[in-house]
């Protein structure tokens, strides 16, 4: 494929893509930005990924080699642009980039009676690009701004607490009412805003079989972790690939999604840095030379999916596997079974 022609617009090649997950696409020749990738002395092969692990490295290494082979242009910018913000670009604040914990009891109360009075009259959510399914299992929405910034102000200390860093609250999303046969693609959200964040699972229905979330650790496993109501997983949400992408069975499955960044966080810099970290032989296709068993990687907006393999994630097959209920309100369970406790003390007297 040739390269692109230097006065092109990079923004004309990019999809417009949904809010949750959106990266805001400069105005900016190839020419501008090599500029900017020559400047920051980025070189490829990368000498070193963020954070420095083994099993962060080959997450990535395997899929910027799936990104070199999308045939359009298009997409593969977008898996480039995804990849390296993730891989690369942002920075972590956690050992592991997740872990499980309890929502405050009486708040998780209010929001399951907010969710079954909602349920009569909930309407369907706008279309979400990371969220697969027929037009029948498009989720619904209950509107709850006055409780979901409840949400926002009471969980804000327990994210502080776990992440390390004083934040400021961006937006708790929901209620979400997933529906039977939908599945969430993996992705990352947007490093504008949703740097550390948590979904709350808040209940499902009787006839709800066990419905995993997938989410990558720096440690390089692929994690499935089954939430129980009232169960929180903390995770770094712009930083480490997450989803759910085996089909959801049963009538309703409902979460709230709370997503904070730091105090001085650059919000319009890290964005801009994600393009100027995409390697200039972006623009070519790369094939190889003899056939290998590497899966083919589809985007679907700025969501991936591998369709060859089971549930279209292949590390489906060799997930570290993890069930609810949490320990316990205050404490936190991560990669290698490790439980680990917050000092919320001053915040939550209440519950502890």
């Amino acid at each position: 494929m040739p390269s692109i022609v230097n006065n092109i617009h990079l923004g004309i090649f990019l999809f417009v893509i949904a809010a949750k997950c959106a990266f805001v696409f400069p105005q900016m020749s190839e020419d501008d930005r090599l500029k900017h990738y020559y400047e920051r002395q980025y070189s490829w092969p990368l000498p070193e990924v963020v954070p420095n692990t083994e099993g962060w490295r080959n997450i990535f290494d395997r899929r910027w080699n799936q990104v070199e082979r999308i045939p359009d242009s298009n997409p593969r910018y977008n898996g480039w642009l995804q990849s390296m913000s993730a891989g690369l670009v942002q920075p972590n604040f956690t050992e592991n980039g997740w872990g499980l914990t309890r929502a405050p009891e009486g708040l998780v109360k209010e929001l399951r009676d907010a969710l079954h009075r909602g349920l009569l009259n909930a309407t369907l959510e706008n279309n979400v690009d990371v969220i697969e399914g027929q037009d029948s299992a498009r989720p619904l929405f209950i509107p709850n701004h006055n409780l979901n910034d409840k949400v926002l102000n009471e969980l804000k200390p327990m994210h502080e607490q776990w992440s390390g860093v004083e934040l400021e609250g961006e937006i708790a999303y929901g209620l979400r009412v997933y529906r039977n046969n939908s599945r969430l693609l993996m992705h990352v959200d947007k490093p504008r805003t949703h740097i550390i964040s948590a979904i709350l699972h808040i209940d499902h229905s009787e006839d709800s079989e066990h419905w995993p979330i997938f989410i990558e650790d720096f440690q390089g496993n692929t994690n499935e972790v089954i939430l129980e109501n009232g169960d929180m997983l903390f995770y770094e949400s712009s930083k480490c690939f997450h989803g759910r992408p085996r089909y959801f069975k049963g009538s309703w499955y409902s979460s709230i999604f709370v997503h904070y960044y730091p105090k001085g966080w650059d919000h319009d810099g890290v964005m801009m840095e994600s393009h100027y970290a995409v390697p200039k032989h972006w623009s070519h296709v790369t094939v190889p030379e003899d056939e290998d068993d590497l899966e083919n990687l589809i985007m679907v907006g700025t969501s991936m999916k591998e369709p060859e393999c089971e549930d279209v994630w292949c590390a489906a097959k060799n997930t570290v596997k993890l069930q609810g209920p949490a320990p316990g309100f205050g404490k936190v369970l991560s990669s290698g079974g490790v439980v680990t406790e917050l000092n919320l003390e001053n915040f939550y007297s209440d519950e502890l």
